[in-house]
């Protein structure tokens, strides 16, 4: 009643009353509760409220003609009268005619009533019945009003289409979850289309029909199939001009071009985007079905494959929307998911359905896409874009557009193939020298780039034939890296432009590395070029341009590295000029990133590698030059006092990171192992054992300079770096000839004499990885005596000052027993730590709260329940120990499950499916002990025990666990 009240007031003076309208929306918020709560209540009929719209057109009746209600009881006299009283439809209509104000306020209470039931979806367990009174009922009166709302037009547009987009979402909602969800739009839809086609631009200037396509849009993203075929054939017509089966009338695709021109005239971007998505949208509703009346030789229904063709042409056309892309049209960027999907249809097709001319047709329509998206990725639009746009929100989704159509190329290979789509941009690219369109060489890379990356080249000698054939692809590919570098225009736009040049040439140069090793003068050419543009780098690098010099250098050298490690033995003429260029770049004073030296070094460190033809002495006189230039520049930055010690610390910590980078690049892997190697390779194994030219004891005298020095051994990246370099050698097999193999007795005096020094808390997990290395590579050689040392010196002397007291360190120091227990159990299992230390703490642990200890300790637990590597004897004495401590673990485990939360329950659940598999009879008795303690829940722990123990460990014990997890903490159960 004060609803009522309320509306009756507030229609007879709106602009008095205008302050009343939040209340009445809250008031008919709270109803729409009342009639969900009403309605889902058993009881009889009578207790049942059919339509608040019908109650409230009844009242709003009875209140204008007896005026306003005072009495209580009279007031409950009238509802019990109306509450479900029906309005006959002419009643309903004289009710909206006679009043703009009620027409609003019904159409937003239904709109409410059906919004706070979507709202209220994850309770449709519940509210089966409230969607079937919806549907007999309120559904009706809705449609009704909506329909009769859409015929008249009058000034209650946006609550209207409000309330229509209400509903719509509230049934593509209900269809899902209720058998009463299914209720028939299409009057509605057919007087939205017609209402659309009716706005003119010398009528309301398309405002109308701009509401319409708005709620389209939302159906077609999200529930296409609410509108049935007919309607969506109408609308095909009307957005296309032209529909699959033939038989609509498509000139009310004029009022669609109308609507086109006066969004393109007025610049209306934002709107035409939104036209493009919606149209989109609901052609890729049928993309399926066009690919099967086009391509496919299944019998065909009533729509004739010339009709789809015609269909295709459209789709082209659209494709192909003058203006630029993202700055003034969206159709060409929307198209692409649709001929991404129609590209993935046809390859999908099973096998024997493809019609006769399906192939032909398919690589006639793609070469098209083809040809209209080129121009459209070009990067002369994207200038346009950046120009009209400085803060970059439109250039970075114009990158966006060009990535999509790199991938929708991509998707056309499986269709147009090497000879009508690799071949051709590789042709284009390299037919000619002179007049070349630097921004269409340009854009064909950039689908290049993505095309070769599945291919290795090396294994693609019909590409490497058209390449060779093309004799102006490397030189432009060249050019169009010169063009990102060498112009001296430096504005904003154009550096962005360049160094997008920059990008898909470097890129472009490092994906045909595997033919450049084949054609030594073209990778000649390339490698020049890329060493000119890294010199480039380093000049004038304070100008206004730096941040792009930073960022020219970095794709240069990635490209530079990418050539050398493919062309190892190709580019051995170069180690001269690579040593000469380090000599400046590794200088403290050089305009160079770290990532760059280090990288540089690397690619020198490839190269090396192949050095084998004139033996190990060779090699390693490269090697020694290498590790001399790096000392010699250590020694000059130590005496340099024009950095701040921040950037000393930096510049040594590169320097050695460069040894670290050296060192993988000459590891030996299989695909660079040469036959000259294999061949002599006996005498390499022989050099480097002996290590004649001291090379090793150079390098750890480097790493002891530094981890010895206060200014530096705090710090965890000299740490970090050293550990790298003393375990590079530890990945390979004990004979493998490597100049970084240090022996066992040096690594371990380098620990035990470095750890002391260090911050513990930053650098133990660095040395417990490298001594994890360590004990893999020498297990057999290491007695549970001298494990019993280590871990004493590294682990048990810092573990109550330090460790304790830091997850982290405490995660570092459980992982290393894990990797012990993975490698070889028994030297853990015999250490005269295990049982006075390792196994009493580790219990105490599974009651930890932090994950990475919980993850590192129940995986612990779990590998000494089951461990493949045991030996009899170990296996023996792990189950008498389980045994006898397993009711601690059982206790302990229970504990730390009780109390943690949701996400860390997978790593207890391993552990006790391990005791349900490997002691499910003593499991048993050890959790019946254990549970009461936890907490007073004795029906969910004798299910729990139960349950877990009839999985006998299997994955269904995770449920059993979560369930057990929730009913005693009082959560809601699954």
């Amino acid at each position: 009643m004060h609803l009522i009240n309320m509306c009756v007031q507030f229609e007879s003076e709106p602009q008095c009353y205008g302050s009343l309208l939040a209340t009445i929306r809250k008031l008919m918020s709270n109803l729409s509760h009342i009639f969900m709560e009403i309605n889902e209540q058993e009881g009889s009929e009578s207790q049942n409220w059919n339509n608040p719209i019908d109650t409230f057109i009844q009242l709003v009746f009875r209140r204008k003609s007896t005026g306003k209600w005072t009495e209580t009881v009279e007031i409950g006299h009238v509802i019990d009268e109306v509450l479900n009283v029906s309005v006959p439809y002419p009643q309903l209509i004289q009710f909206i005619q006679s009043s703009p104000v009620f027409n609003h306020f019904v159409l937003m209470f239904t709109e409410i009533i059906v919004e706070d039931l979507t709202k209220l979806q994850s309770k449709k367990n519940r509210m089966t019945k409230v969607y079937e009174i919806v549907h007999e009922h309120l559904y009706v009166t809705t449609m009704a009003l909506i329909n009769a709302n859409l015929v008249m037009v009058q000034d209650t547009d946006n609550v209207l289409y409000s309330c229509i987009n209400a509903w719509i979402n509230y049934i593509s909602m209900a269809r899902n979850v209720s058998p009463h969800g299914r209720m028939d739009l299409s009057e509605m839809f057919q007087n939205l289309i017609r209402l659309m086609c009716e706005s003119k631009q010398d009528t309301d200037e398309f405002v109308r029909a701009e509401k319409v396509l708005t709620i389209l849009a939302n159906v077609f993203s999200n529930d296409p199939t609410l509108m049935d075929y007919e309607l969506r054939e109408q609308l095909e017509a009307i957005f296309v001009g032209v529909s699959r089966s033939g038989a609509t009338d498509a000139s009310k695709h004029q009022w669609m071009l109308q609507y086109m021109n006066h969004l393109v005239t007025h610049e209306m971007t934002d709107e035409l985007k939104e036209l493009a998505v919606c149209i989109v949208d609901f052609l890729q509703v049928n993309t399926l079905d066009l690919c099967n009346k086009l391509f496919s030789s299944v019998p065909a229904s009533h729509i004739s494959q010339e009709s789809s063709q015609q269909y295709v042409k459209v789709l082209l056309q659209m494709a192909n929307f003058p203006l630029t892309p993202i700055l003034e049209e969206f159709f060409s960027v929307r198209m692409v998911d649709l001929w991404l999907d129609l590209a993935d249809a046809y390859t999908n097709l099973p096998s024997g359905t493809l019609s006769p001319n399906g192939s032909e047709l398919a690589v006639g329509i793609f070469q098209q896409v083809l040809s209209i998206y080129l121009p459209k990725i070009s990067l002369l639009n994207k200038r346009k874009v950046l120009e009209h746009d400085p803060d970059q929100a439109n250039a970075h989704e114009f990158d966006d557009f060009r990535a999509a159509v790199s991938d929708l190329m991509e998707s056309m290979w499986s269709i147009l193939g090497n000879d009508k789509l690799t071949n051709v941009l590789i042709s284009n690219i390299g037919n000619s020298s002179e007049n070349i369109d630097i921004f269409g060489i340009e854009a064909m890379s950039l689908v290049l780039n993505t095309l070769l990356a599945d291919m290795t080249l090396s294994e693609s000698p019909w590409i490497c034939d058209v390449l060779e054939s093309c004799q102006f692809f490397i030189q432009n590919t060249v050019v169009l890296f010169k063009a990102g570098y060498e112009q001296e225009n430096n504005s904003a736009v154009e550096l962005l432009i360049r160094l997008d040049f920059v990008r898909t040439s470097t890129t472009l140069i490092g994906q045909l590395a595997g033919y450049l090793k084949q054609s030594p003068s073209r990778l000649n050419l390339c490698i020049d070029e890329l060493f000119k543009g890294l010199e480039y780098c380093t000049l004038n690098r304070q100008g206004t341009d730096g941040e792009f010099k930073d960022k020219v250098e970095t794709l240069t050298i990635k490209a530079i590295s990418l050539l050398c490690d493919t062309c190892r033995s190709e580019l051995s003429s170069y180690l001269l000029q690579i040593f000469n260029i380090l000599s400046t770049l590794l200088a403290a004073e050089a305009n160079i990133s770290n990532f760059t030296r280090e990288t540089l070094v690397r690619s020198l460190g490839f190269i090396l590698e192949s050095q084998v033809d004139e033996g190990p002495e060779r090699q390693g006189q490269y090697i020694l030059q290498t590790i001399d230039m790096l000392q010699h520049f250590i020694q000059q930055g130590l005496s340099m006092s024009t950095i701040t010690p921040q950037e000393q610390k930096n510049y040594f910590l590169c320097l050695l990171t460069c040894i670290s980078e050296l060192g993988s690049a000459l590891l030996p892997t299989e695909d660079t192992e040469s036959p000259a190697l294999l061949q002599r390779l006996a005498e390499f194994r022989d050099f480097w054992k002996r290590d004649p030219l001291q090379i090793r004891t150079k390098i750890l005298g480097l790493l002891m300079q530094f981890t010895n020095d206060p200014a530096f051994c705090g710090d965890s990246g000299f740490v970090e770096v050293s550990c790298l370099i003393l375990g590079k050698g530890l990945k390979l097999c004990e004979d493998e000839p490597f100049f970084l193999t240090f022996s066992m007795s040096e690594i371990l005096s380098f620990i035990l004499n470095q750890l002391p020094k260090a911050n513990i808390s930053s650098s133990l997990p660095y040395y417990s990885y490298l001594l994890e290395s360590l004990i893999n590579q020498y297990r057999d050689q290491i007695s549970p005596q001298e494990f019993d040392y280590l871990f004493e010196n590294i682990f048990l002397k810092y573990y109550r000052p330090s460790i304790v007291s830091d997850p982290d360190l405490l995660q570092t120091t459980v992982s290393f027993i894990n990797s012990v227990l993975d490698c070889k159990p028994s030297l853990a299992i015999q250490s005269s730590h295990w049982h006075s230390f390792i196994l009493p703490e580790f219990i105490n642990l599974l009651s930890a709260r932090e994950k990475f200890t919980i993850v590192a300790i129940t995986k612990f637990w779990t590998k000494v329940l089951n461990n493949k590597k045991y030996s009899e004897a170990d296996l023996a004495a792990t189950q008498a120990l389980i045994n006898d401590i397993g009711q601690q673990v059982i206790s302990q485990a229970m504990f730390g499950l009780y109390n943690t939360q949701r996400s860390d329950l997978s790593s207890y659940t391993d552990l006790l499916r391990a005791f349900a598999a490997k002691f499910p009879m003593q499991t048993k008795v050890w959790l019946g002990n254990a549970l009461p303690q936890i907490c007073a829940n004795n029906a969910a722990h004798e299910r729990f025990t139960n349950k877990l123990l009839v999985t006998r460990g299997n994955r269904a014990a995770g449920n059993v666990v979560l369930e057990w997890w929730l009913e005693c903490n009082q959560l809601p159960s699954l």
